[in-house]
């Protein structure tokens, strides 16, 4: 017998030549066991456990093998206490009828088939778990163990799981066994089918994993070795293959427990009364028959007319699929061909069929010789297939839809229009040429479509220009109706047969060049500008209205020419200012791209159709007024002077900025003008300082070339563009902000230093304060720099032309307010100017300004009783000839500066090199 996968080694319950605690069980009548030293087995005997010492002393947990030479087996003891197995013991096979423990105590047969079950599926391993758990659970059954003696827990929980499963096990699948046998009815040769096998234990149970030998006649596939697997269930499927008789089926099961297992007692000497008895595995086989009758097989016929529309002449095949008949199976099959009829529903099977043949086939898809069709009509097949014995034969219905066959004469159209290029007002037949019909007659129908703008706009779709018809009595040539075109464009016949069950249709195709003819065009273009006055920047477009095209499709080149200096200049000659253009489809409005003009001149349209096989040529005239423009730039000048603030000497320009000119080129006239001693002085009507030009190639910036200014004063430019026939003149005011440049004046307040009388004075008269040009807002009329002890009343100062220096007041007592710098409370600085001193009066009013200090705080009383207070953040010596220029600035911060002179003083020019500035 085969033995289980091999495990580790564990502990079986034997004994023998040991202390044994007091217990309620038999011993051998010889303690004196032979095999025995020190509670450990000496005579070779031990299987698969090992050794452990528990409270009822050290015991063998595991099997016995080679006590018993003929065992191949592992074998377990039944007798708890008595001595070890040996060979020498003569064992042999006794019968465990009426079998008694050794207290005396019979074993009932159900604990015996329990056992051999619990042998047979857990005992033959190598494993020591299982082993120990077999032993256990035979002692168990046996009876012969003192209280807990054989309690698994006392083992491991290992062993106490093991022999738990086998209890359970032994109850639901020990024997005696029964083997089941399910066979399917209705059997039917050819088909397959299912039988199911299961081996039932005593307790009605399905045993899993038994091994099964099946044993068959008259099915394929059938016989063989299955196992009942997890479920306890083989199922087999299987083909019947044999009608003339029944299916018989044995079904064998292997390898199955037996109801009791094999038992050897010693023999010899006082091993035949002291020495354990053992038990191993006993095997056992059961077997099931069962029969079933096997009917013919039933086939199953599809089949497919192919193809199942064909011309005269043309070939058909019958492509058939046979179900439900044995492998193996063949059988010839009688191929019927009935027709030709007038119609699919007049098909009958009866009288002599048109074509019969014949072919070998089996089961699955085969063919039927082809069959040539030579006349019109419909056709049916119809299959028959005799019987055999295993398989009853069948006739196809007459006839499926799928079996039948139309064949159909095939004419053929070919035509030709009558005219291929012609006039509005000409009519155009067709020419019909019909072959194929056989004989037959049809209606030919006839259809004119257009008119198309194009030939490759030809579709044939929607509704068409004409339609008629005519019969045709068989193959011939034919001629349709005429028809009268009076609208330019393409046009194409098509003709067609509609398709009927004895001819099938056909139709030409359409805008063949046979077909085709083409009304011609004689275009015409009248145009209109969008606008006859523009601007650069502008944008242009054409309408132009094309007659005399019809439904033609043409394309429209279309060019702007210009920009020309007068009307008369244009020639449209060289290369156009723009091309671009359009498709016409047809007469009708059409609108050109958008242009935009960006130089001033005169523009003018001229647009051209090409002529072609469809229509003749057109182009407008150059220079129509209806075409022409008259683009006029109307320029804007913008621009400011380099700086506001230079010193004499130095050199301004203009940066003058253009629009309105687009890429009109221009020139730009300058002038500068001064200079000029306050700003109210400011004018444009005498001769200019300097005058020049600046060349402009449209809208853009340019800058002025540099001019020096060699006196203190103001300077303002002026530009000017000059009118012509595409410019409108403009020129910028005079005098403004912007355009105007200060030439710095100096500061002279110390001792010889007294202005001399010069035009800023003699324009002031005799008060200053009193003059209404003075500054912008409320004048100052008072300072006062407490720390320092100034006070001091302010007049207005311009500048005194003659020595380029701010005009302060003569008496030293006062104080100067440059009039053309800002005014108190306004954006900008206020420049307030004193004297330092005078070689005849002493100290001036400025005096002390050198002592100021940041942080200082000076008032300003102005004309409207206001006071304003500023406090120092600077003090500063710098030279006369670098006075800072944001101290004549009218924007920016708002600030305040006091000036006078300081530094060394040079006794032969009378001037103080420096100015002290607050």
């Amino acid at each position: 017998m085969r033995l289980v996968r091999p495990v580790l080694l564990f502990l079986v319950l034997a004994f023998a030549g040991m202390i044994t605690p007091a217990a309620q069980a038999a011993e051998p009548p010889n303690q004196n066991d032979p095999c025995s030293t020190a509670g450990r087995n000496t005579c070779g005997t031990n299987g698969v456990g090992r050794y452990t010492d528990y409270r009822y002393g050290i015991r063998w947990f595991g099997d016995y093998r080679g006590a018993v030479p003929e065992e191949t087996d592992p074998t377990f003891c039944i007798d708890l206490r008595f001595w070890y197995p040996s060979k020498k013991f003569g064992y042999k096979e006794r019968s465990t009828d009426g079998l008694k423990n050794k207290d005396g105590k019979r074993i009932p047969e159900t604990r015996l088939r329990y056992m051999n079950y619990a042998l047979w599926k857990y005992g033959r391993t190598k494993e020591v778990t299982r082993q120990a758990a077999t032993m256990l659970y035979v002692h168990h059954l046996m009876g012969d163990g003192a209280p807990g003696e054989v309690d698994p827990a006392a083992v491991s929980p290992a062993v106490k799981r093991t022999f738990d499963a086998i209890s359970r096990d032994a109850k639901r699948y020990a024997g005696p066994y029964r083997v089941k046998v399910d066979m399917p009815t209705g059997l039917v040769a050819g088909t397959e089918a299912k039988l199911s096998v299961q081996v039932i234990s005593a307790a009605g149970e399905a045993v899993p994993d038994v091994p099964v030998r099946i044993d068959a006649r008259g099915g394929a596939g059938l016989s063989g070795d299955v196992r009942t697997g997890s479920t306890g269930t083989a199922t087999v499927a299987f083909t019947p293959d044999d009608a003339a008789g029944d299916l018989s089926v044995t079904a064998t099961a292997q390898g199955l427990a037996a109801e009791a297992p094999k038992m050897y007692a010693p023999t010899r000497g006082a091993a035949a009364r002291s020495g354990q008895r053992l038990v191993s595995a006993a095997a056992t086989a059961r077997s099931s028959s069962a029969t079933a009758a096997v009917e013919p097989a039933q086939i199953a016929v599809t089949t497919q007319a192919t193809p199942n529309t064909l011309a005269v002449g043309g070939q058909s095949i019958d492509v058939v699929r046979i179900t439900g008949a044995p492998a193996g199976w063949s059988q010839t099959v009688q191929v019927a061909l009935h027709g030709p009829f007038p119609t699919q529903a007049a098909i009958t099977c009866s009288g002599t069929p048109e074509a019969t043949t014949s072919y070998v086939a089996g089961p699955g898809e085969s063919r039927t010789p082809a069959i040539t069709l030579t006349k019109p009509g419909w056709y049916g097949y119809q299959l028959t297939i005799p019987s055999t014995p295993n398989v009853t034969g069948l006739t196809t219905p007459c006839v499926p839809a799928e079996e039948t066959v139309q064949v159909q004469s095939q004419p053929l159209i070919v035509t030709q229009i009558s005219e291929q290029v012609t006039t509005p007002g000409s009519s155009v037949t067709d020419k019909v040429i019909v072959s194929g019909l056989n004989g037959a007659t049809v209606t030919v129908e006839a259809e004119l479509w257009g008119p198309y703008p194009a030939a490759d706009a030809m579709t044939c779709t929607g509704a068409p220009f004409w339609k008629g018809s005519f019969t045709a009595n068989g193959d011939g040539t034919y001629t349709t109706d005429p028809v009268k075109l009076t609208v330019a464009g393409y046009y194409t016949y098509r003709e067609a047969i509609a398709a009927s069950d004895t001819v099938k249709g056909v139709q030409t195709p359409c805008g063949e060049a046979a077909e085709t003819t083409v009304v011609r065009g004689t275009p015409q273009i009248v145009t209109q500008i969008n606008n006859a006055s523009t601007a650069p920047g502008s944008q242009l477009q054409d309408t132009a209205v094309v007659t005399g095209l019809g439904a033609l499709r043409a394309e429209v080149g279309v060019e702007l020419w210009g920009p020309y200096p007068t009307r008369e200049s244009m020639t449209c000659a060289g290369a156009p200012f723009w091309t671009g253009k359009f498709t016409a489809n047809g007469d009708g409005s059409y609108l050109t791209d958008p242009v935009t003009v960006t130089t001033a001149g005169y523009y003018t349209y001229r647009e051209r159709i090409l002529p072609s096989g469809a229509f003749a040529g057109v182009e407008t005239a150059c220079g129509e007024a209806t075409e022409t423009t008259l683009t006029t730039a109307a320029p804007k000048i913008v621009t400011e002077v380099s700086d506001q603030v230079v010193a004499p000497g130095t050199s301004i320009s203009d940066r003058i900025t253009v629009t309105g000119l687009g890429t009109t080129p221009a020139t730009i006239e300058v002038q500068l003008f001064g200079p000029f001693m306050t700003r109210a002085e400011i004018s444009c009507g005498g001769r200019p300082r300097w005058t020049g030009t600046v060349d402009v190639a449209g809208d853009g910036t340019v800058e002025s070339p540099e001019v020096t200014v060699p006196r203190a004063g103001f300077y303002t430019y002026r530009e000017r563009i000059a009118g012509t026939g595409t410019i409108t003149e403009t020129q910028t005011p005079c005098a403004e902000e912007s355009e105007t440049s200060l030439a710095a004046p100096l500061i002279l307040t110390g001792r010889t230093e007294k202005p001399r009388p010069g035009k800023a004075v003699a324009r002031r008269g005799a008060e200053p304060e009193d003059d209404a040009r003075a500054g912008s807002g409320p004048r100052p009329t008072r300072v006062m720099y407490q720390r320092l002890g100034i006070r001091a009343e302010i007049r207005a100062a311009g500048i005194d032309e003659r020595h380029g220096a701010l005009d302060v007041p003569k008496d030293i007592d006062r104080v100067g307010w440059w009039k053309d710098g800002a005014a108190p409370g306004g954006d900008g600085s206020v420049l307030l100017a004193g004297h330092v001193d005078s070689k005849k009066r002493g100290a001036g009013a400025f005096y002390a300004l050198k002592s100021g200090k940041r942080g200082d705080r000076v008032t300003v009383t102005t004309s409207d009783n206001k006071t304003r207070t500023y406090r120092v953040t600077g003090v500063r010596t710098v030279n006369k000839d670098s006075l800072p220029q944001a101290m004549f600035s009218r924007s920016g911060e708002k600030r305040l500066y006091l000036v006078t002179c300081g530094g060394p003083f040079n006794t032969r020019t009378g001037h103080y090199r420096d100015n002290v500035i607050v």
